[in-house]
């Protein structure tokens, strides 16, 4: 018989005497009102090792002061995207302000007694919302992080700043490309081989982000935002560099000084084509390129002796008519600013 139908038991039987024998307890048996404390307070120790081991899991939900949590060393995003002027930024502030943050961002504790008590694992916008949030509310806004007390070594934060970012596919190719540099440089990884491997992407696809980061500076502002430039361009760039590297930065000088500057794919096709103005006739004669997104091929584009071809593989046609009157009022509205020599 089992510990609590004794004391069952024992309950109905004293109900069932006289009122003088109602004292009387059955040897071994504790009080009830005492069973229900043992057992209350067993559930307490459950329960706290319970949170203990979720702590230690890295899946226990904080609510954290901002100004206590800091920045990795290893943020990977282009500090254009924190301005107050960034329309992500904003929309993402607003959207805080309005729903509260849905998704809690993740920090590791901080390993020093630099005032922080954590730091970040990925998160970085989420958190710098939070903080202007904090100093512009009366009573402050709360951060909800999760502590993932595994990312303790280096590559295993980066690795998991870089999987949350896929998975939103969020970091253009210039923010891609400066965070594989800084994890070689910092020794992350100790060759860009072991790099592409631990991510799943091939050697060539890594060398082709770090084009886009070791992009010189006057080749950068000749884009009105480098977040804007397409991984696509990253050879071509390249190679017209070093084919012609005065001529691109002349041409690059032009753009940064022009106005209205002009949107990124005429600024990559300008650069290009300064380093050699016969290439871009010849490497046009007949060029053919995909799109994916989210790893499935929506668009393949062909481009041959001046006619474009665009064929949709995801779309409805109702979407395609739509989009290719979308391109066609585009493409007169740019002709008509060509033929008048006004600047694009």
């Amino acid at each position: 018989m089992s510990k609590t139908d004794e004391i069952h038991r024992a309950i109905l039987a004293k109900a069932a005497q006289p009122p003088t024998a109602r004292t009387v307890v059955p040897l071994g048996s504790k009080p009830y009102v005492a069973e229900a404390g043992q057992r209350l307070a067993e559930g307490l120790r459950e329960e706290n090792q319970r949170l203990k081991s979720e702590r230690a899991a890295g899946i226990l939900v904080l609510r954290l002061d901002p100004k206590r949590v800091r920045p990795t060393r290893f943020i990977n995003r282009d500090e254009r995207a924190f301005l107050e002027s960034d329309p992500q930024f904003i929309n993402l502030k607003d959207s805080l302000r309005s729903n509260g943050q849905e998704h809690p961002i993740r920090v590791r504790p901080a390993a020093d007694d630099s005032g922080f008590e954590f730091e970040i694992v990925s998160g970085h916008r989420r958190h710098r919302a939070c903080l202007t949030l904090d100093a512009e509310m009366e009573g402050g806004f709360a951060l909800l992080a999760l502590l993932d007390g595994r990312a303790s070594e280096s590559r295993d934060l980066v690795l998991k700043m870089y999987r949350e970012n896929e998975e939103r596919a969020d970091l253009s190719a210039y923010e891609k490309g400066k965070m594989f540099q800084q994890w070689l440089a910092e020794g992350v990884f100790a060759e860009q081989g072991e790099l592409a491997a631990a991510i799943g992407v091939s050697d060539a696809t890594v060398t082709k982000y770090l084009q886009v980061a070791e992009l010189p500076s006057s080749v950068l502002a000749a884009f009105a935002d480098p977040r804007d430039i397409a991984v696509r361009w990253s050879h071509d760039l390249a190679k017209a560099l070093k084919t012609n590297r005065a001529k691109v930065e002349d041409a690059a000088q032009r753009l940064t000084n022009s106005s209205p500057r002009p949107e990124a794919g005429a600024v990559a096709r300008t650069l290009i084509a300064s380093a050699d103005p016969t290439r871009e006739s010849r490497s046009t004669a007949s060029r053919e390129q995909a799109i994916k997104i989210d790893g499935r091929v929506a668009l393949r584009l062909q481009r041959r002796d001046g006619r474009l071809t665009l064929k949709f593989y995801q779309l409805d046609k109702r979407a395609q008519r739509e989009i290719t009157e979308e391109i066609l009022e585009l493409a007169e509205r740019r002709v008509r600013e060509r033929l008048k020599g006004e600047p694009t």
